[in-house]
């Protein structure tokens, strides 16, 4: 993952992602002093399309089973939101699945702060045009994924049912 030559690095987080079901790795992802997720979070942004994939399964994956992840996650870039909205807003719906599981995942960690956090952003507001989308079986795990994220919001009483007047 380390590595300068994109192929390597491709296949490198690719099996990454497939080791991160196992708690040794976890673990070490959990451990200080390292840059592991920090690596994770900023390849979810880079040019190539399979890298980025992978990178964002991988963390989708890794805040689904450590929910302190979802935390950590802010705390190894300042851009950690940005990175965020840029994988829901995503073009191809394998990557935007993959973010939008991140924001649920943190929606659904025990950190309210940063479920507040989430629901006070423009993320709020992608996740309602995302879910008012008509259905589409092409996107349709998307706009899911985005409904399950507004109903969990509303269920930590984040947000209100939308009514019409």
């Amino acid at each position: 993952m380390f590595e300068d030559h994109d192929h390597i690095r491709q296949a490198a987080t690719e099996c990454m992602c497939n080791l991160v079901t196992c708690k040794e790795v976890q673990d070490r992802y959990l451990e200080d002093g390292n840059d592991r997720l920090k690596l994770l979070v900023l390849m979810c942004v880079e040019d190539n399309e399979k890298l980025q994939r992978a990178a964002a399964g991988g963390l989708a994956m890794l805040t689904a089973a450590q929910k302190k992840l979802c935390t950590k996650m802010t705390l190894v870039t300042l851009q950690w939101m940005e990175i965020l909205q840029r994988l829901i807003l995503h073009d191809q719906p394998q990557i935007q699945h993959r973010g939008l599981v991140i924001v649920y995942n943190m929606l659904n960690s025990d950190d309210n702060e940063l479920a507040k956090k989430l629901m006070e952003s423009e993320i709020l507001e992608i996740l309602t045009v995302i879910g008012k989308a008509m259905d589409n079986p092409k996107r349709q795990i998307v706009i899911d994924v985005a409904r399950t994220c507004l109903v969990k919001a509303m269920d930590l009483g984040l947000i209100k049912p939308f009514t019409t007047p």
